[in-house]
């Protein structure tokens, strides 16, 4: 059975942080997700709960026929039963920047834009009462410009319906990562075939 490598595009269309879980002193309290050469990235594992949600509400809608979530993308291990896990069809790959702007990017000559590539936010909550800030509330993230990265997607079945129910679930991608709900991270996707030009 023939099977095709699908590219999912994740354009960014506003500023946005996928986490690391780190800080970076006083500084800044949450830094950005990056590879070891200092470009962000999405894990394929992020990438999948990301689709693998999308999907499941295409099916609740009747999109997608009843079944595909877990068949695609497989069926977590109840709790206290860690080995009970199915695993799905499909295989996900980090969602990177494309290989000539990495390319670029890590040069001698494009690597002083990498710091051009993240700023920092500052928030702190406010008693509503008074107006002032309350006591150590002040947090400071690192985000990500907006630009666009791209994630194989391997193990979609030529004789399957799996293309198109993937591309239904693309669309409701609209945001990703941290503070979703305060205008970060939102996003547009697109699933299209993986051709010769494309070298992740």
């Amino acid at each position: 059975m023939n099977q095709e490598t699908m590219i999912l595009e994740i354009q960014l269309l506003s500023y946005w942080h996928a986490g690391s879980g780190f800080g970076r002193g006083a500084d800044v309290d949450a830094l950005v997700l990056k590879e070891g050469n200092s470009l962000p990235y999405l894990p394929g594992r992020t990438v999948k709960g990301l689709l693998r949600e999308a999907m499941q509400c295409c099916e609740e809608a009747g999109a997608v026929p009843e079944g595909t979530t877990s068949n695609l993308f497989g069926t977590p291990s109840k709790e206290g039963d860690y080995a009970g896990s199915v695993p799905g069809v499909l295989s996900f790959g980090n969602a990177v920047l494309k290989k000539t702007e990495r390319e670029w990017l890590t040069s001698p000559e494009g690597s002083p834009t990498r710091a051009a590539l993240y700023d920092t936010f500052a928030s702190t909550s406010i008693d509503s009462a008074s107006g002032i800030a309350n006591d150590r509330t002040l947090r400071t993230i690192e985000l990500c410009v907006p630009l666009t990265l791209e994630a194989q997607i391997g193990g979609i079945s030529e004789s399957t319906e799996a293309e198109g129910h993937l591309k239904k679930a693309a669309v409701l991608l609209r945001a990703l990562g941290a503070h979703r709900t305060r205008g970060l991270g939102r996003c547009r996707c697109t699933l299209r075939k993986r051709s010769e030009h494309d070298a992740l």
